[in-house]
């Protein structure tokens, strides 16, 4: 087990503990996949970002919960010592939440802990949004506004001086719950995304939530994970064959024991986010260790109980 989880799991507490909520308004496939945008970040990883005092980053970053200055509709959770951080050394995530809801209290724990890795987060829905009932015949997926915040994230002049400039505007992933996940591969086809993540998601074999189908997954140009619950999972079959039809490098993920929600809002909510931050450091920082959470000899989570992972196209 890595030395990531172990800590993580020692400190759940404090990386909730620590998250500050401020009000609205505050500034606040084969190996030739291996020739995709993969081999850019295997070849020349970013430098591995040092804490203040020169030493590693620690495991867990004290982290703020904020509305997005000048971006509506979107939260922000992000390390809350940015001066000790270097400038230009975050790398930015939307989130799409499941449902494609435009509230992510759902998945509060999941995405702090996400951003206590180092990672600018901007989840879609406002600091005081709630969830609010829907069915899916009556759902729409919304990819446009995780572009919306990315571009924010990246370009605007507000986000900048909310971010005190530490955004490492050309690192840019996306990542999705159920809905939310249809959202994260819609938008994954953006040339601006470095990186996708789907949990609990995949296209279903029609188009659906506003039309959004498998032929999609062609125009994907970036590696590609996506995580499901095992055989209580009402997305397993899904990810399943959503991955199969990827050409890019990818990973299949599942956690037999988590079901549909469990890795973003239940007990498994704590391994479900340092997944997707070993994925995100793997491909956006080049993390070699991370990566082999996923795929090599000993692939660490192949090791964990009642995971199995299959994956194409990594260069390890």
């Amino acid at each position: 087990m890595s030395a990531r989880f172990i800590t993580a799991r020692t400190l759940l507490a404090v990386t909730v503990g620590a998250a500050v909520l401020t009000v609205p308004g505050s500034a606040a496939a084969s190996s030739a996949v291996g020739s995709f945008a993969v081999a850019s970040f295997a070849q020349n990883p970013p430098p591995q970002e040092p804490s203040a005092a020169g030493g590693p980053t620690p495991a867990v970053l004290p982290t703020v919960r904020e509305a997005a200055d000048g971006l509506p509709g979107h939260t922000v959770y992000r390390p809350a010592e940015l001066k000790a951080l270097r400038k230009g050394s975050l790398p930015v995530i939307v989130h799409g939440n499941g449902a494609c809801a435009t509230s992510n209290l759902e998945g509060i724990t999941f995405l702090t802990g996400l951003a206590s890795q180092g990672y600018i987060v901007v989840a879609n829905g406002g600091v005081d949004e709630f969830p609010v009932p829907s069915t899916p015949d009556r759902t729409t997926a919304h990819p446009e506004a995780l572009l919306a915040a990315a571009r924010w994230a990246t370009e605007s002049k507000r986000a900048r001086k909310q971010f005190d400039g530490r955004v490492d505007t050309t690192r840019v992933g996306v990542l999705g719950h159920s809905c939310g996940g249809i959202e994260a591969l819609a938008a994954g086809t953006d040339p601006m995304i470095d990186a996708v993540a789907g949990f609990n998601t995949g296209y279903l074999a029609e188009p659906s939530f506003g039309g959004y189908g498998r032929d999609r997954l062609a125009d994907l140009h970036t590696p590609t994970l996506l995580v499901n619950g095992g055989p209580d999972d009402v997305a397993q079959q899904n990810s399943v064959e959503n991955y199969a039809m990827l050409d890019v490098p990818a990973v299949l993920a599942s956690d037999a024991a988590a079901g549909h929600v469990g890795l973003i809002a239940g007990l498994q909510a704590t391994m479900g986010w340092q997944v997707a931050a070993d994925w995100f450091d793997y491909v956006l920082r080049g993390d070699r260790a991370a990566g082999a959470r996923f795929a090599g000899p000993g692939c660490g989570l192949c090791t964990e109980d009642g995971w199995t992972i299959e994956s194409k196209g990594l260069p390890l």
